[in-house]
């Protein structure tokens, strides 16, 4: 139970809070600034989960400190400093960041509001102010986020064990094809794909999240190819389902599910296993035509099942072709 809980607090991520928010505050006391915790306050609004949440999200703060100061510059202005007239400057910028989708930055723009308020009004020095301690405390947040744990090795491992989920999906319909029972063959592999699939489409996103200028990575190309692998594995399996005998053309077909279960792997171009499909294609169409309705039927699945395994193949040349090596795994 504490293990647990351990385990899923961000403690990483509440060490560099702390450390980096005390840093902030010394930094500005020691050039000598006004309302020096705010840095700190700053410093913890800055820290998110990825650098690009942590970059926009500063940029967004900058926007809205903008438009805090022209407001407190007017209304302090020409209603003084009462709490009313902040009440006012918060009501304008609290419509202003809703409507500019900057909600995220109204909670220190309004405490900087505050400083403008009880220093009697906004002047130069003040702006000064105010902005150094957004520079640091942003900067300080920013420097801390970039160093970021790198999940490239979860990535890996992620794919690695899809394609192992895949490769025993491939091997099970080998040994499907020869049984004419198939009550006992479920679909419960294939939640554990789109389990294994959501995972890894979440690390790929918080990894492009992290390396904030790499948008194309190939690999995040990847897995959307065995998604369209596992679409058409589903219909072959509904095809396995649809057996009532073992035909004589079963045999050949098992074994090229095993061949391409043993060759399952990522940097597999398809071109001899297409090859092979061929070639088991060909001798199908010389073998002569069945006899009874029943082995029509069969057979009828079976060359389904055929071309679905082509298309099966196809999207893996197609993504090799395309990317080639260059994924994460």
């Amino acid at each position: 139970m504490h293990l647990k809980f351990w385990n899923k607090l961000q403690w990483i991520k509440a060490m560099k809070i702390a450390c980096g928010a005390v840093a902030a505050i010394l930094l500005a006391e020691a050039l000598g600034l006004q309302s020096a915790a705010s840095a700190g306050i700053i410093t913890l609004l800055t820290v998110q989960n990825t650098r690009r949440e942590t970059l926009t999200g500063s940029f967004r703060r900058v926007i809205a400190f903008g438009i805090m100061t022209l407001l407190c510059g007017a209304v302090y202005t020409l209603c003084g400093t009462a709490p009313w007239a902040f009440g006012l400057v918060l009501l304008l910028l609290l419509l202003l960041c809703y409507g500019l989708h900057l909600e995220d930055s109204i909670p220190i723009n309004a405490v900087m509001a505050t400083h403008y308020m009880m220093a009697g009004g906004v002047s130069l020095p003040m702006i000064g102010n105010e902005a150094l301690l957004l520079v640091i405390g942003s900067g300080i947040g920013i420097g801390l986020n970039w160093f970021m744990p790198d999940n490239l090795h979860k990535i890996k491992a992620q794919q690695h064990l899809l394609d192992e989920e895949i490769r025993q999906i491939l091997k099970r319909m080998a040994g499907q094809l020869l049984q004419t029972d198939h009550s006992a063959y479920t679909d419960a592999c294939f939640r554990r794909t789109d389990a294994c699939s959501q995972e890894l489409h979440r690390e790929i996103e918080q990894f492009l999240q992290n390396h904030t200028w790499q948008n194309e990575i190939s690999f995040a190309h990847y897995v959307t190819m065995r998604q369209e692998q596992c679409l058409v594995l589903r219909g072959i399996y509904h095809q396995i389902q649809k057996l009532t005998a073992v035909p004589t053309q079963a045999q050949p077909l098992s074994r090229l599910f095993s061949d391409i279960s043993d060759q399952y792997h990522a940097e597999n171009d398809c071109a001899a296993l297409l090859e092979q499909l061929d070639t088991l294609h060909a001798a199908y169409q010389k073998m002569p035509l069945p006899d009874t309705r029943s082995a029509f039927e069969n057979r009828a699945v079976l060359y389904c099942i055929l071309t679905e395994l082509r298309t099966f193949l196809e999207i893996k040349r197609d993504y090799q072709q395309a990317y080639g090596n260059e994924h994460a795994a």
